[in-house]
């Protein structure tokens, strides 16, 4: 057997959620892997969410909701700084 970590980007989040949606940014968070090495930011806020015991306790469409708003907040953040 062998330990599986995974280093999550916030760009790499922005990109998983664009190719697939929040269930495979969700999928990516939770499926294969034992550790999360997440940056700062969206990365890392994501994965409280997806691991928190607080967050765990609500209804998973609201969680998958508030990532979501995360995901888009950022996106517009970086276009922003496009301009």
């Amino acid at each position: 057997m062998s330990f599986h970590k995974r280093y999550i980007s916030n760009e790499q989040v922005i990109r998983l959620f664009n190719d697939g949606g929040v269930s495979r940014v969700i999928q990516w968070y939770t499926k294969g892997v034992d550790a999360l090495i997440t940056e700062t930011g969206i990365a890392s806020k994501i994965s409280k969410i997806l691991n928190d015991s607080e967050w765990l306790s609500l209804d998973p469409i609201n969680r998958e909701d508030t990532i979501v708003n995360i995901i888009h907040q950022e996106i517009g953040s970086a276009d922003e700084l496009k301009k």
